[in-house]
């Protein structure tokens, strides 16, 4: 007979695994079942991008939660250290989101009257501060606060730092189907074995979708395949990340530079295609160009999971509180992965959670029908 577990984690992903790490820190007996390798999917596709106010444009809930997510990997680094002894390689020196256009100007200067840590840089300034960017900007939006980590070194941190603490991850471990049984426990069926728990954490991205169809709700997820490419130059620098109309140039500190992202809706393909890092490339080489000049290092690409509104679903199944949701983080997994672990951890241990956050994330926000 298996071993019975408080909570049974779906996906084993930078979310599944922040999840995970939380509730191991309270005496929670986790388990995480992957179905590949942990932190193999969108997780390793991704930049590591900490793009709170590059990313989120409104003043809402959505954005409060990734700012207080962003502030956390702050004291994460050090307690993920000192537990695992893996540095998480987080940057802090901000982002440049830069303008084109006049019209451009006008609209992020407007970010500035509405958040006080974001200031106006004049093309003059940005180009004292980052000699490689193109001289044909008219300036930029210097954000502080955004910076970035590695995702494979973040996931890695988790991953240990968690088994240190008792949870228990097992790879190359699909879930087939979640069986309540008769005294309620949940049995998560996989080609390893069935596994037992009180509750279901459903955290494993763009395939949530088939989750919640099994478990009775008609919320949806779909692909957005993102393509990436890394070049490397020993001559070429940048600070700062630079950031124009979703892609981005991400200094990684040892000559490398990451370069994303695609948007291909609908594609389920995990491998680039010429014509998305054609196009990465000629929307980024105006931006910096002695780029061209760099050596192409490798290129990918990953499936980021989208919700009907762009949003994630972090929450309670309408109608069985032991089955919680904590997926469709689009574009910004890496950065919520702190705060939706706390969130789900504080749902789980029933402790008190923003209500704004709850209505923001919930199951149920634009369900036009109602649960079958």
């Amino acid at each position: 007979m298996s071993k019975h577990y408080d909570v049974g984690i779906v996906g084993g992903g930078i979310i599944g695994q922040s999840i995970a790490y939380q509730l191991a820190k309270e005496g929670v007996s986790v388990l995480v079942l992957e179905r590949d390798k942990g932190g193999s999917g969108a997780t390793s596709a991704a930049a590591g991008m900490l793009g709170a106010n590059s990313e989120l444009e409104q003043n809402d809930a959505f954005f409060q939660f990734a700012k207080e997510s962003q502030r956390q990997y702050h004291h994460l680094q050090d307690e993920l250290l000192d537990l695992s002894q893996i540095h998480i390689q987080l940057v802090d020196k901000g982002m440049y989101k830069v303008a084109k256009t006049l019209e451009e100007v006008m609209s992020l200067k407007q970010a500035v009257h509405h958040h006080e840590s974001l200031e106006w840089h004049t093309k003059e300034t940005v180009l004292i501060n980052e000699p490689y960017v193109s001289n044909e900007i008219e300036g930029a939006l210097h954000i502080p606060e955004d910076g970035h980590v590695s995702p494979i070194h973040v996931c890695k941190a988790f991953t240990k730092s968690a088994s240190l603490l008792g949870a228990t991850f097992i790879e190359n471990a699909p879930v087939h189907s979640i069986q309540k049984t008769s005294v309620n426990d949940y049995v998560l069926c996989t080609p390893q074995g069935d596994f037992t728990c009180n509750k279901v954490v459903v955290a494993n991205g763009v395939w949530s979708g088939y989750f919640f169809k099994q478990l009775g709700l008609p919320n949806g997820m779909k692909p957005v395949k993102g393509e990436c490419l890394a070049v490397k130059s020993n001559t070429l620098h940048l600070e700062k990340t630079i950031f124009y109309d979703h892609c981005y140039i991400v200094p990684k500190g040892d000559g490398r530079f990451v370069i994303g992202a695609t948007m291909v809706e609908d594609d389920w393909s995990t491998t680039p295609s010429l014509g998305g890092i054609q196009a990465l490339i000629e929307k980024i080489t105006p931006l910096m160009p002695s780029i061209s000049s760099a050596q192409l290092v490798s290129t990918w690409a990953g499936l980021r999971p989208q919700s009907e509104d762009g949003k994630p679903y972090i929450g309670l199944h309408p109608e069985d509180d032991n089955i919680l949701f904590a997926t469709g983080h689009y574009r910004n997994g890496i950065l919520l992965a702190p705060q939706t672990g706390t969130m789900i951890r504080d749902f789980i241990l029933k402790r008190k959670i923003d209500e704004n956050y709850v209505r923001a994330f919930s199951i149920t926000r634009n369900l036009t029908q109602s649960v079958r």
